[in-house]
């Protein structure tokens, strides 16, 4: 199985590094994408993580160039320290990540589609074998929510965030809720609020929030209303994504709004780029929950459920990994069938040659059906030998009995 994956994650760097790296991991996967031997890749890009899956032909002359290039693309200190799993642990890590075992929420709900859409958005570059690995990670992720209760108690980043600000400021039920940021992951945390019982505003940047509100019961901020929302707000929960360089609301902005407002303000801020700026955490009145944050405060205690979810997950890496050496057997029965088939349309150009229509169609159909019969039993053993890893022998074996050559290795 010739696919790597390496990248960063929230086990080894703060939001802000994983930010950063991603941004540069998208640059240096343009250039890996176009290196010799490398014929695919897929980055997989969440507020959890951000890694780049490769089918490459040499593993560590992938991983030494993935690393250059991420160093030249802007991350030289992150560069060195990234992770990197190769063959069977890569396969595994992926089925781990798409089940949400090693999400910052363990068994997050929207881990299965941020694979899904790394799949889709990374479809023209992704090749056979990738598209193969995505695939059926996403659906052992199906299988283990089906089959655990992973599923059941898997919850949001945004879920934990709400859960922590009402923890330290009570319930938001009957409270205002100022949203800001009106992206996918805006309809979920919108949903969530409404669901705790907060009345949500909505502002947006970029002014969509009129749009948005047409589709959600909440209600939609200009920019002159802005600052008078902000004054008022109860909890403020920030999830753009942008990961702009200039954050959408600083200490000043938030200082100047509230003025004396002796009320403490939980800001909720799930921007993997951060929507606001790092100096809230120390501002007077102000209780900034971040995702580092979040990933501190998370419970990881579904035990009966992890164990039933990893074994589910050794079956799934087992067929995965039998499936494509099976694949490998491809070119040795393709090439044995071609020696047959060659060997079938001779003998049947004589006969064409010498006996009427139907006599021809008579030895043809009898000539093929003892094809495939005499075919069976090399495909049955090409296929056994590349399962075992003795593809080799068998078509050494080929070539010694019969003088195939197999090609397309």
């Amino acid at each position: 199985m010739p696919v790597l994956a390496i990248g960063l994650s929230h086990h080894q760097v703060s939001s802000d590094a994983l930010t950063q790296f991603t941004a540069a991991a998208e640059r240096a996967g343009e250039q890996l994408r176009e290196a010799h031997g490398v014929h695919g890749l897929i980055t997989l890009a969440t507020c959890n993580r951000c890694e780049l899956f490769v089918d490459s032909e040499n593993f560590h002359q992938t991983v030494r160039l993935a690393r250059d290039l991420l160093g030249k693309a802007g991350v030289p200190d992150l560069a060195p320290i990234t992770d990197v799993y190769g063959l069977r642990n890569a396969v595994r890590h992926l089925f781990e990540v798409a089940c949400g075992l090693d999400s910052m929420v363990v068994g997050e709900a929207e881990i299965a589609g941020q694979v899904r859409k790394a799949l889709r958005r990374s479809s023209e570059q992704a090749s056979p074998p990738l598209h193969r690995l995505f695939q059926m990670a996403l659906g052992t992720s199906k299988q283990v929510a089906n089959a655990t209760m992973l599923g059941a108690m898997g919850r949001s980043v945004a879920s934990v965030a709400l859960d922590l600000a009402e923890s330290r400021h009570g319930a938001l039920r009957g409270k205002q809720a100022l949203l800001i940021g009106t992206g996918a992951y805006a309809g979920v945390v919108t949903a969530d609020l409404l669901r705790r019982g907060a009345e949500v505003s909505v502002y947006s940047s970029s002014g969509r929030a009129a749009a948005f509100a047409t589709t959600h019961p909440v209600t939609p901020l200009t920019d002159a209303e802005l600052p008078a929302a902000l004054g008022t707000t109860q909890a403020l929960i920030a999830c753009s994504g942008r990961g702009r360089t200039a954050y959408h609301l600083t200490s000043r902005q938030l200082t100047e709004a509230r003025g004396q407002a002796a009320e403490l303000l939980p800001v909720v801020d799930l921007a993997l780029g951060r929507d606001v700026s790092p100096e809230l955490a120390t501002t007077p009145g102000i209780d900034l929950i971040d995702l580092d944050v979040v990933g501190q405060c998370t419970p990881n205690d579904h035990v009966e459920s992890l164990e039933r979810a990893r074994k589910l997950i050794d079956v799934a890496v087992e067929n995965y990994l039998q499936a494509e050496r099976t694949r490998l057997a491809d070119p040795a029965i393709v090439a044995v069938r071609s020696y047959v088939n060659q060997i079938v349309a001779q003998e049947l150009g004589d006969v064409t040659a010498h006996n009427s229509p139907e006599q021809t169609a008579l030895v043809a159909r009898s000539l093929r059906r003892v094809a495939n019969t005499l075919l069976h039993q090399p495909s049955v053993r090409a296929q056994e030998s590349a399962r075992n890893g003795e593809l080799g022998d068998f078509m050494s074996a080929l070539e010694e009995v019969f003088g195939i050559e197999v090609t397309g290795q």
